[in-house]
């Protein structure tokens, strides 16, 4: 089923608002909803791995405040190995195929039935690709890229669903056609939330559900320095560290929280040293932090810098001038800071 030519003309009418700049929407925020319950509707797409669930989402909201201004993140991240297959998510026209800086190789699929194009970025260069022409839904059109020739840490999809085709948006600015990250919320610039549209998989529903925020989180309770373990062994971001503490320590323990950690302000150094914790971001330990473990699909973890925080690293909270930071990112493999409920 495809939207008609009628509901299209008369939807992007409603939606169009302006042309240029940040401080002017192109489009309505509940036009785009409407739209996007009618895209949904149709059933139209797929999504463009096999296994797909979006660990950075779409952030149409201002995002947590670090020390480095983050802008607004126009697509879902999906992390796969480099070389795993990347399909058409619907019937279309290749608008674009080629190098693209800070993608690595960029497709760009215009759908004129439905009035989107889809973005497919951090695509491999030295694989094979679909370079033009007509695709089918679920066509092969490349393959994800080695992170070093993609421009980015870690091998994934950069997947994006926009209202309109290629050719109505410019080269450059906030509205460029290409645009992985904005200064304006993205729905706004014409940008959906795709798996509001296609649906949510298992897999996804599963991710959910582990990232959630705890509600387990007292704030404000008295601690002491022993009331916190490290685990033996290291886990990753994937694995539930819920249980490998209990499986460690028993049911009387839980991960730790930045704000069980806040308690230790005024004394951090007589804290860090009774836990044993080194110096350098080699011997971080995972925590949530205020009930969330997962930020834009990076873990929370501690480390401690004894007020020498190298400039690289992305803090979202210090204790004492950096004595002991608050970090995140994706792909780690560490003990695990556990504390007594």
């Amino acid at each position: 089923m495809h939207l008609n030519r009628k509901q299209l003309i008369g939807l992007a009418a409603a939606g169009l608002l302006a042309l240029y700049g940040c401080g002017k929407s192109d489009f309505d925020n509940r036009a785009m909803k409407e739209y996007a319950e009618r895209l949904k509707e149709t059933s139209s797409f797929r999504y463009p791995l096999d296994e797909y669930f979006p660990e950075i989402p779409v952030t149409d909201t201002d995002p947590p405040k670090t020390e480095r201004r983050e802008n607004h993140h126009t697509a879902e991240d999906s992390f796969a190995p480099p070389g795993t297959p990347v399909y058409a998510i619907g019937d279309g026209i290749i608008s674009y195929s080629g190098k693209a800086r800070g993608y690595g190789w960029l497709i760009i699929i215009d759908h004129p039935a439905e009035n989107v194009y889809s973005l497919y970025g951090h695509l491999s260069t030295s694989r094979w690709k679909k370079s033009s022409g007509e695709v089918k839904k679920g066509d092969l059109i490349a393959y994800i890229g080695e992170a070093e020739e993609c421009y980015t840490m870690v091998s994934h999809i950069h997947f994006g669903l926009r209202m309109g085709q290629k050719a109505d948006y410019p080269r450059l600015g906030n509205r460029r056609w290409m645009a992985g990250y904005t200064n304006c919320r993205p729905e706004l610039l014409g940008w959906f939330h795709p798996s509001e549209i296609i649906g949510q998989t298992d897999s996804m529903r599963a991710w959910h559900r582990y990232i959630q925020k705890r509600e387990d989180i007292k704030t404000g309770r008295t601690l002491l320095a022993g009331d916190f373990k490290i685990t033996s062994e290291k886990y990753n971001e994937k694995q539930d560290l819920d249980q490998m503490i209990k499986n460690e320590f028993g049911d009387n323990y839980r991960l730790a929280d930045w704000n069980d950690i806040l308690t230790f302000s005024t004394n951090i150094e007589e804290w860090a040293d009774s836990l044993g914790l080194g110096e350098g971001e080699e011997n971080s330990l995972l925590i949530s932090n205020d009930g969330y473990r997962i930020w834009l699909g990076r873990q929370y973890y501690i480390s401690r810098f004894n007020f020498n925080k190298p400039r690289e690293y992305l803090a979202h909270d210090s204790i004492n001038n950096n004595f002991v930071c608050l970090g995140s990112w994706t792909g780690l493999n560490r003990h695990v800071l556990a504390v007594r409920k």
